[in-house]
């Protein structure tokens, strides 16, 4: 049950109890579920029940929606899109409704209702039920249906429920206006025609019970263990410090004990650190409307912002050193077997790529050669002995960090604890920031010794280079290896020298709690009561200004879009107008948006047919419309998980609302007590699934509640409420339910699959596809910038980098999901996330030159290009026309060409042999610190090089080769 730590030998409390130990979460867990289980207790107090309605269940479902997890402002933005969309819904359904009375005469509505009055009393006397009930019987089975009246409401609510659903697709940020907004469109769709008169209040039904439930959490936020957006951001932080400590740690594992890294490990790694990040940038942008007591007010954290940036880039390349070496000992292995494979067989089997793999060969056995491996261990002997000292300090550095972190964000009202602690933590800060500034000077200067000293050989007696013939291949790697990984390690030392020296102004700057009002009122109190406003930290910098931002994300488009070229005019105005339109219809957000009208009139017009109106009503198949809306997705990967996780959580849900029903009302009288019981054990379990699960299974967790609310609800309402059309109790609300979830999904799978199913693997592959093509912006980019030293090209390079990751990293979501999907698209899982992984790695190492090529000393660029052949004519067409072929296959599914200019690494070695001679370099010049830099921009190009050889080698893979050459000698 408790596993042990293979670093320290002790025991890990496992991954699903671990929460319930963390105070922090338990904190969050207890909020939710107390929210959530007031807002069931409404179902069972008589006097709320009747004046809400039978969907009072639906204030407590919406707080599984949206609960209350994180701070006041988050919740309140977020609950307004929800009611947003029910607000659209609702004006847009009164306006609808208006306009359908009016296509019907006011004599002939006045004729219906006359003869309404008159079938409900003639059946009330035959029946003996009461006129009401009667009439509400026969409006509800369709007595006062017009076809004029139902083609107006369908025609504009389905209009309605289009453009929702194109902007939740345009938007994914309006997901919640688009599923309310279309639950509130429904209610109009499905009742407004039977109704015999205008009635305004229709959506009254589930928007009062929504209102209180946001309500409940919006009070449940503030009143139990509230959190301000300062709390949660340095909670954050400290999360984020936390995790950047272990690129060190693999650092000094790698170094010292000799043990190979784990590549699974180093990309979670990585993952973890970036989705660490950006769950810091968002309560960043709610700090200054933040209402606090703290030491640190809004603008003393947001100056942090740009050192944890600089660290987490640091730290991230450290990592991304340690991919690249264990990534590439992973790939020769791999090309070793193979060509060995082929090379034992008497007649070799043709294989995809062989003849690139052949070709790395020479270079596979100058790398893996004894010298090689000798030259290897003496380098990584080096950096041991240099680095040991220097990696100990950066990781107690960051622990300091996280440490001051905590230390103000735990003791906010506490002010003689907080100074103690204030006092201790500055001075173990001002110590380590000494050892790091001492310790960084003398690793920078006694690594470059030694290096160079271990690889004398390469050089003459006078210091300067030998010739190419005189120089063996792995001795300029090992000196390369060594440079790139002291220039990382300066880089983290650096960025923690920046970072601490900004948590020391700050700590002593704000030695004391106090109360922090939002920016706003801050200097606005300051200015009525002539006060000044509280002083800035020595050396603060707050958060850039956005119209700078947006101006240098402006700049970057303007050159990406010179790099981009210019397109050739082909058709006139009108064509391109009509051509647009089309597009715009059968698009991915077209497509969704017809099939989510197609799946609501298919589900809705049983409701509006005399025949079948009464029989709809009384099942409730209302639910069916919405569970046919609610599961239609875009592409079929999400929908089949969607599908999979609605039926499970309707079954589960459902066995548990007949089981807390059945024990809280054994003779089913519904006492409100016991039922209030189990309901609180229920919110305990679903909202742990909501708060901690994998959000794969989100939909299932909500499905579950949904459904045990549903059982429960439904059948306390019959008890006490019973009115016309109610399904019963217990069971039989359970078996109803399960047959309108399996009616809406076989609904929405018929529409989502026919005529044919968007597949998500041909979206991911078009994806992919752009982003090689914005790549190859990107590289032309760089080529156009080389050279020139200009100051704003670096913060552009870092703006462009940054947009492509986030959009590469958009798609990890959708690639892991592939595996549900069944698509004829040759592409898997597997390789598209291979393929995403290279992209990433070309968007990195490009951004990084392009960097370079603004910071790097005009003569170190010179030599650069000199030696590796950045800006020759023939590499930049071979590496255009390869991306160029790649792009064009991702998107095609067509094989590539056996004859292409690859491997380009092998190219840029040959290149560098035949120029090299020429180029000379002395022992004084590696000694200068931009050399490290340039070794770094020679790694970041050669990285480039190999990403490009290894997916072309994937896509192979995947898609085969064509047109061979087959080179035969025939014998005499």
């Amino acid at each position: 049950m408790f596993s042990r730590d293979p670093s320290t030998g002790k025991r890990k409390v496992p991954a699903w109890l671990a929460h319930y130990t963390n105070p922090r979460e338990l904190k969050v867990w207890v909020r939710c579920v107390i929210a959530s289980w007031v807002a069931s207790l409404l179902m069972y107090i008589l006097p709320s029940l009747r004046t809400i309605g039978t969907a009072t269940f639906f204030a407590c479902f919406v707080l599984f929606i949206v609960p209350p997890s994180g701070i006041v402002s988050v919740f309140i933005l977020v609950s307004l899109t929800l009611l947003l969309g029910m607000a659209l819904a609702w004006a847009w359904g009164v306006i609808v409704m208006k306009a359908a009375y009016a296509a019907r005469p006011a004599a002939e509505t006045q004729a219906k209702l006359q003869a309404l009055g008159q079938e409900a009393y003639s059946q009330a006397n035959s029946t003996g039920q009461s006129v009401a009930y009667v009439q509400q019987k026969l409006i509800y089975d369709g007595f006062m249906l017009d076809t004029r009246v139902t083609v107006i409401f369908f025609v504009l609510i389905c209009l309605f429920i289009y453009f929702l659903a194109r902007l939740r697709v345009k938007n994914p940020k309006f997901t919640l206006v688009q599923v309310f907004g279309t639950i509130i469109s429904d209610l109009f769709l499905a009742f407004g025609p039977l109704l015999p008169s205008f009635s305004g209040t229709l959506p009254k039904l589930l928007i009062e019970p929504s209102a209180i439930g946001i309500g409940i959490g919006l009070a449940c936020s503030i009143i139990f263990f509230p959190q301000s957006t300062s709390y949660a951001v340095l909670n954050a932080i400290q999360d984020l410090f936390n995790l950047s400590k272990n690129p060190v740690e693999y650092t000094i594992k790698s170094l010292s004990d000799g043990e190979e890294l784990q590549l699974a490990d180093l990309q979670k790694t990585k993952s973890q650190m970036i989705a660490a990040y950006k769950a810091v940038e968002p309560g960043m942008g709610f700090l200054p409307i933040d209402f606090s007591r703290g030491r640190w007010s809004a603008d003393d954290i947001k100056s942090l912002q740009e050192p944890i940036r600089q660290t987490l880039i640091a730290t991230l390349a450290l990592l991304d050193f340690h991919i690249t070496r264990v990534r590439g000992f992973a790939r020769l292995e791999e090309i070793r077997a193979a060509s060995s494979a082929n090379g034992a067989a008497e007649k070799p089997v043709p294989s995809v790529g062989k003849r690139q793999l052949l070709e790395n060969m020479d270079m596979i056995e100058a790398i893996q050669s004894p010298e090689a491996e000798s030259a290897r261990s003496e380098t990584i002997e080096v950096l041991r002995e240099a680095s040991g000292e220097i990696l100990a300090i950066c990781k107690d550095v960051i622990a300091t960090a996280a440490e001051c972190i905590h230390a103000v964000n735990s003791r906010r009202w506490a002010f003689r604890q907080a100074t103690e602690k204030n006092a201790e933590l500055l001075k173990k800060s001002h110590e380590l920031l000494e050892s790091l500034r001492s310790v960084r000077t003398s690793f920078a200067t006694e690594t470059t010794d030694k290096l160079i000293e271990k690889h004398g050989s390469l050089f003459e007696e006078d210091g300067k280079l030998k010739q190419t013939d005189e120089i063996p291949v792995h001795s300029i790697r090992g000196i390369m290896i060594g440079m790139v990984f002291e220039e990382n390690v300066v880089a983290v030392a650096d960025s923690l020298d920046q970072l601490l020296s900004r948590i020391i102004a700050l700590l002593e700057g704000r030695p004391s709690p106090r109360i922090w009002l939002p920016t706003s009122l801050r200097y606005a109190a300051a200015w009525i009561f002539r006060q000044t406003p509280v002083p800035s930290i020595p050396g603060q910098s707050p958060v850039e200004d956005p119209d700078e931002v947006e101006k240098r994300s402006q700049d970057a488009q303007h050159r990406l879009q010179i790099s981009r070229g210019h397109t050739v005019k082909r058709r006139n105005g009108a064509g391109r107008a009509i051509l647009g339109l089309y597009h715009w219809l059968i698009n991915a957000e077209g497509m969704y948006a017809m099939k989510m009208v197609i799946v609501t009139i298919a589900l809705g017009v049983p409701a509006v047919i005399p025949s079948s109106a009464g029989f709809y009503y009384r099942e409730k198949g209302f639910w069916a419309l919405i569970m046919g809306q609610t599961t239609m997705l875009v592409y079929m990967s999400d929908f089949a998980l969607s599908v999979i996780c609605r039926t499970a959580g309707t079954i589960v849900g459902g066995v548990l609302g007949l089981i807390g029903w059945y024990i809280a009302s054994g003779k089913e009288d519904g006492d409100p007590v016991p039922l209030a019981i189990v309901s609180g054990a229920g919110m305990m379990f679903h909202m742990s699934l909501r708060l901690w699960g994998s959000p794969a299974i989100l939909q299932g967790t909500l499905m579950s509640a949904a459904t045990a609310l549903l059982v429960i609800g439904y059948s306390y309402d019959d008890v006490n409420i019973p009115a016309y059309g109610n399904p019963g109790v217990g069971y039989n609300v359970f078996w109803r339910r399960l047959v309108l979830v399996f009616v809406g999904l076989a609904a929405s799978t018929i529409v989502q699959i026919f005529p044919r199913p968007p597949s998500a693997a041909r979206h991911i592959c078009k994806s992919l596809s752009n982003a090689m093509r914005s790549l190859t912006d990107h590289y032309a980019l760089l080529l156009s910038c080389w050279g020139r030293s200009d100051r704003e090209t670096g913060l552009i390079a870092e703006q462009i980098s940054v947009d492509m990751a986030e959009t590469l990293s958009n798609l990890d979501a959708p690639i892991a999901l592939l595996k549900l999907e069944f698509s004829s698209s040759p592409f898997d899982s597997k390789t598209l996330s291979k393929v995403k992984c290279l992209c990433q790695d070309l968007n990195q190492n490009i951004g990084r030159l392009l960097y370079q090529s603004a910071s790097l000393p005009p003569a170190l660029q010179t030599r650069l290009s000199q030696t590796t052949g950045l800006l020759e004519n023939r590499s930049i067409s071979d590496i255009m026309a390869v991306l160029g072929v790649v792009e064009q296959s991702l998107k095609t599914g067509d094989a590539l060409p056996e004859l292409l200019p690859t491997p380009l690494v092998k190219r840029c070695h040959e290149f560098w042999v035949a120029r090299h001679a020429g180029i000379g370099l002395e022992v004084e010049q590696i000694r200068e610190e931009n050399y490290r830099r340039y070794c770094v921009a020679v790694s970041s190009y050669l990285k480039v090089l190999a990403a490009v050889d290894e997916l072309v080698l994937v896509v192979k893979g995947v898609l085969g080769e064509a047109h061979v050459v087959v080179r035969e000698v025939a014998s005499c």
